[in-house]
């Protein structure tokens, strides 16, 4: 019985709390304890989201989403390998680790001229601005979990004369993968974030899920601002939900992976 239970629990304990914020929601709005103005009624945001059909919110989602995956496979893709080198090769990173964690203590918006005036004007710079911070993130944890491979396996690999790069992507990469995967997950809020930032407040791109949210406040719909802001929630909360699915699947051989 135990056993058949579990996974009945585990989904209570997501949905109880947001059932428990969705009650208070409606009781403050029902009481009218807040200006709709400011806190609109859930009803209320419900019914919006037929509007905001209506304004192609599907394809500003659509766009959004791709902007956050492409920077992601652009941090993935260099992230991942460099930092698995690093991390095998501690040497070479005792040499970048100073210069690395002044680039992650910058601000990504701070260097956002830098990327208009290196990557130009357009759809590259919003991708270029979320994948690097989102780059930083995964290789200082790929590098993290490559220094922590087990040295037995490293010694064994020595004895069978394997190359760097076979040692690397059969020992350190599966050494490394719990690492990896933490820093995709931070890196894919971080991606999340910039790009609707930059959607909203510098306006490069015509549409995409923050201009959407910046449109909706600026004309006072405020019941669609509010329906926005929790689809680009429910988006980080999938992706979210993406990553430990692959990681869950990726690293049975590990104990205690599914607790």
């Amino acid at each position: 019985m135990p056993i058949l239970t579990k996974p009945l629990r585990q989904p209570t304990r997501v949905i109880a709390p947001l059932l428990l914020l969705l009650a208070a929601w409606a009781a403050v709005a029902g009481f009218g304890l807040v200006d709709p103005i400011v806190l609109p009624a859930p009803w209320s945001v419900l019914h919006a989201v037929s509007g905001m059909v209506r304004d192609r919110i599907v394809g500003d989602i659509a766009l959004t989403l791709g902007r956050v995956l492409g920077a992601l496979a652009i941090a993935g893709a260099v992230g991942i390998p460099v930092g698995l080198y690093l991390g095998y090769r501690q040497r070479w990173y005792q040499m970048v680790e100073g210069p690395l964690h002044a680039l992650r203590s910058i601000p990504a918006s701070a260097l956002f001229p830098l990327f208009l005036i290196i990557v130009g004007v357009g759809e590259t710079s919003i991708v270029a601005l979320a994948a690097y911070p989102s780059l930083l993130v995964i290789l200082v944890n790929t590098v993290t979990g490559a220094t922590l491979a087990n040295k037995r396996r490293l010694y064994q690999a020595k004895l069978f004369e394997l190359s760097s790069f076979e040692t690397i992507t059969d020992i350190v990469f599966y050494e490394a993968l719990p690492n990896i995967f933490d820093g995709v997950r931070t890196a894919a809020s971080y991606s999340m974030v910039l790009v609707i930032a930059v959607e909203m407040f510098v306006g490069l791109g015509e549409r995409g899920l923050g201009r959407a949210i910046y449109e909706y406040q600026a004309t006072y719909r405020i019941p669609e601002a509010y329906a926005a802001v929790i689809v680009a929630g429910a988006i980080g909360i999938l992706l979210n939900l993406v990553v430990n699915t692959l990681q869950n699947r990726m690293l049975r051989w590990l104990p205690n992976v599914h607790e």
